[in-house]
């Protein structure tokens, strides 16, 4: 899908001729208002600020949401939009016809607004055009030609975080606290299992988009061996359907399980905030649960190798990075398509971490809980 959108979208941005009349600033009101972010739940969660930003500058907008299928949940856990609109990932034949469908859908809106959370994207850009609102703002990232498809950009800034990008991109400046719905915190069924001992969650994955930003699976063994042999808390395990057998490889190789559960698979999204929510602490690598926990709040420990922290890190109160910021790093970022380029045989940044280290430092972070 990247090549399809770098090479195809660049021909077809190409051939809507010259660029839209940019504007300055927004309009004073709004009756719709469209925010578009296909890629990344973290990244999903990351835009709910700048959409409770532009909710308190457009009391009476109806807002809209954008999204793959896949995003629907975290979505209506964060409860941000009032209508989620999304669009199924499916054969290129049949994505495409479905595309066509969503524009003609979403031209019936006569949306006001569109800001375009997506980075680098053509397809995100060229929706935009096609449904032709009256104000629409998206990143220029000065790499392609994308800005051509908006009435207003604002440049993306590599050395702020994220979040902050995406308040940019609204005219936003001052960071609203998020305050999730009733919905987002259900029981997970698991909750018996875990009402007797304060526990950890453990997320030792990171998404297909870079399996290079997971620590080495032995060096989450040997920490869970490690805080496990304390006896201080319950640890449990998290990963999605797709994660279940590479969570199973490490929770069945650990010294005893008896206060270890692995809950990979096991739990939607709603669970997965809830779980996070009553945790003491989240571990975990560059990935989605990091910005679940810190928009909870929750203590987090995090480890970043191919991407930068400064970009995607955790926003907690209590926080503890490992980076070890190499010459190399970090390799993927927006201006490459959040690819990674690694120059190795295999992913230094994450694999020469000293693991008696890591856990040393990770024992005095939670004495200070």
């Amino acid at each position: 899908m990247k090549y399809a959108d770098e090479y195809i979208g660049r021909i077809l941005c190409a051939l809507l001729g010259r660029s839209i009349s940019q504007q300055a600033g927004s309009p004073a009101t709004a009756g719709n208002i469209l925010f578009i972010k296909f890629w990344g739940m973290g990244s999903i969660i990351l835009t709910a600020p700048a959409v409770q930003k532009v909710r308190q500058k457009f009391p009476q907008a109806k807002l809209h949401y954008l999204t793959f299928e896949t995003n629907r949940e975290v979505l209506e856990v964060l409860g941000i939009a009032d209508n989620i609109i999304t669009i199924k990932l499916s054969n290129p034949f049949k994505f495409n016809i479905d595309t066509l469908k969503l524009i003609k859908k979403l031209r019936q809106v006569n949306f006001d607004i569109v800001y375009d959370f997506e980075f680098f994207t053509y397809y995100s850009a060229l929706i935009n055009r096609f449904i032709k609102p009256k104000f629409s703002t998206g990143f220029d990232n000065r790499k392609n030609k994308r800005s051509r498809l908006f009435t207003h950009t604002v440049g993306f800034n590599d050395h702020i975080h994220t979040q902050n990008n995406f308040l940019d991109l609204v005219s936003g400046s001052n960071i609203p606290s998020l305050h999730l719905g009733e919905q987002a915190q259900p029981e997970p069924e698991t909750k018996s299992v875990l009402a007797n001992k304060p526990y950890i969650v453990i997320n030792p994955n990171a998404s297909k988009m870079a399996y290079e930003r997971r620590l080495p699976a032995a060096y989450f063994v040997k920490l869970i061996d490690e805080l496990n042999a304390a006896g201080k808390y319950k640890l449990v395990l998290t990963g999605s359907h797709e994660e279940i057998n590479y969570v199973s490889a490490i929770y069945q190789k650990l010294k005893s399980k008896e206060h270890v559960l692995d809950l990979a698979g096991k739990l939607n999204v709603n669970e997965l905030f809830s779980l996070i929510a009553g945790s003491e602490c989240l571990i975990t690598n560059d990935s989605g649960p990091l910005h679940i926990a810190s928009v909870l709040n929750k203590p987090v420990i995090a480890f970043f190798g191919p991407e930068s922290p400064v970009r995607y890190g955790p926003l907690s109160p209590k926080q503890l990075v490992f980076y070890r910021a190499l010459e190399c790093s970090p390799c993927m970022s927006v201006s490459n398509s959040k690819t990674v380029n690694c120059i190795y045989n295999e992913p230094k940044c994450m694999t020469g971490f000293d693991i008696d280290e890591i856990i040393n430092k990770i024992n005095e972070f939670m004495e200070k809980l």
